[in-house]
C-alpha cells in the first residue's frame, strides 16, 4: 500500500502534544473554583471552545478521508473492470457472472 497512515499519525502526534501543552498551561485557572468576586469562574470556556473546535475538525477530517478513500476504491474497481475486459477480449462493461459494480 502506502505510507499515508504513518504520515497522518506523525502529523497528529505533534498536534496532540501542542493541544495538551496548551491545556496544561491553563490548568491552574481550572483549579480555582471561584473568581475573586465570589461568582463562578468562566475561565473554562476557552477549553470548551477548543474541544468543540477540535471535535468538529476531526469529524470533517474523517469525512474527507472516507470520501477520498471511497473515490480511490471506485477508481481501482473501474481499473480492474477495464483490465478484466481487456483480458477477456470483450468490449461490454460486464463483470464476471453478469454483474456490474458501477
Amino acid at each position: 500500500m502506502s505510507f499515508r497512515p504513518f504520515t497522518r499519525a506523525a502529523l497528529a502526534s505533534p498536534a496532540a502534544i501542542a493541544v495538551a501543552g496548551w491545556l496544561v498551561q491553563g490548568g491552574v485557572a481550572l483549579a480555582q473554583p471561584e473568581a475573586q468576586g465570589g461568582a463562578p469562574s468562566r475561565t473554562f470556556m476557552p477549553y470548551v471552545f477548543a474541544v468543540y473546535t477540535i471535535t468538529w475538525l476531526a469529524f470533517f477530517g474523517y469525512l474527507f478521508y472516507v470520501n477520498r478513500r471511497q473515490r480511490d476504491l471506485r477508481r481501482e474497481i473501474e481499473e480492474l473492470e477495464r483490465q478484466w475486459e481487456e483480458k477477456r477480449g470483450t468490449t461490454s462493461s460486464s463483470f464476471p457472472r453478469g454483474k456490474s459494480l458501477s
